[in-house]
């Protein structure tokens, strides 16, 4: 995150009209967010989707579900693919009138319980909800603390222990924060 903001920072320099509203918007996020996260209601009392024999209608089921309960209005999509550097990871549509979609690689799909599913997608849903209401705040912490409102925290570190025996580019996350 902060190559990219200090890039954006950069890039905006030149523009100093730019610079002084992306600097705005990023501190305002900085001083709101903890308080739009204490407000949300947490959902995570309802437990997670099962998804039977991991099939694409059901995945894009459980993603819709998982969207409704972050109150996220925009579409998301799911795909399966081969190989994905990140394992898992979630791209926001380029002009905006496109769906954001998660790419799940197939081999890292296949060593996941139902739970874990679940806490994958909250937490690539986490990036959107933060990306719609702060786009300038894009933090894993962040993330986690919006799929946490529909997911355990102990899912969410089977999933980053996963990743790590993996040895992928996800191997230095975080981890989940906090106690």
């Amino acid at each position: 995150m902060t190559g990219t903001f200090c890039a954006s920072i950069a890039s905006a320099h030149s523009r100093p009209g730019r610079f002084v509203a992306r600097a705005v918007s990023a501190i305002a996020a900085t001083l709101i967010a903890p308080y739009a996260l204490r407000s949300s209601p947490d959902l995570s009392a309802t437990g997670p989707s099962t998804i039977p024999d991991r099939d694409p209608v059901q995945l894009q089921a459980l993603v819709d579900d998982l969207r409704t309960r972050l109150s996220i209005q925009d579409v998301v999509t799911v795909a399966v693919v081969p190989v994905n550097p990140r394992v898992v990871s979630v791209k926001a549509p380029p002009d905006f009138t496109q769906a954001f979609r998660i790419d799940i690689e197939r081999d890292f799909l296949d060593t996941l319980a139902d739970d874990e599913l679940s806490a994958v997608i909250a937490h690539e849903l986490g990036h959107v909800w933060v990306f719609t209401h702060h786009p300038y705040l894009q933090t894993e912490q962040l993330a986690n603390e919006i799929a946490m409102r529909v997911v355990s925290r102990d899912s969410l570190d089977r999933v980053y222990g996963k990743s790590r025996v993996r040895g992928d580019a996800t191997s230095d996350h975080p981890g989940v924060p906090g106690p």
